[in-house]
């Protein structure tokens, strides 16, 4: 499944885009708004998505500081491909949180599902995108369940069974909550 078709159709008439934990910007490329910050903690990452998005404003921040500096209704979409199972369970629910109130029309969430109960997938470090110096970014310390996201508010669009870079079936989710 790929979650970046999902950011280029929620910004196709121009929509404000707000990409948290962007890693390199793989979603941003070819994207027709012109309104695009990506926020990310990794100033390696940050500095690809320069080259694949050069209209985006940049920031290099850990995604709940950013968030909760912004004012409410700020930005059309939000998106979070592959980065809220890289915050623990706290910090994820207080990032939904702040998402639903910075948002304006829709928050495209796709994570990971794997077989756990809690939906854990483990993820290690390993080198992402050939980036040295930022793997311990890459571990992922919660997991999300599809009926747990619907009971925060966001709808399953599209799920798809794949093999993790450990050999570990999971489901990949991409969720969407719509606003007002």
């Amino acid at each position: 499944m790929n979650p970046y078709k999902f950011v280029k159709q929620a910004t196709d008439n121009g929509e404000s885009l707000l990409s948290l934990c962007c890693g390199i910007g793989l979603e941003l490329q070819g994207l027709r708004t012109l309104d695009v910050t990506a926020v990310d903690a990794v100033p390696q990452y940050i500095e690809k998505v320069k080259e694949r998005c050069p209209q985006a404003k940049t920031i290099v921040s850990d995604a709940l500081e950013y968030l909760e500096g912004r004012p409410d209704d700020s930005v059309d979409v939000i998106s979070i491909i592959d980065g809220i199972e890289h915050m623990d369970k706290e910090t994820g629910l207080e990032v939904i949180k702040h998402m639903k109130r910075v948002c304006r029309k829709e928050i495209l969430l796709f994570t990971p599902q794997g077989d756990a109960e809690d939906g854990y997938l483990k993820n290690e470090p390993h080198n992402a995108w050939g980036i040295e110096g930022a793997d311990h970014f890459q571990t992922h310390k919660s997991g999300w369940t599809a009926e747990e996201l619907q009971g925060l508010g966001f709808e399953t669009v599209a799920a798809a069974a794949d093999i993790s870079q450990h050999g570990e079936p999971y489901t990949a989710l991409m969720m969407v909550c719509t606003k007002g």
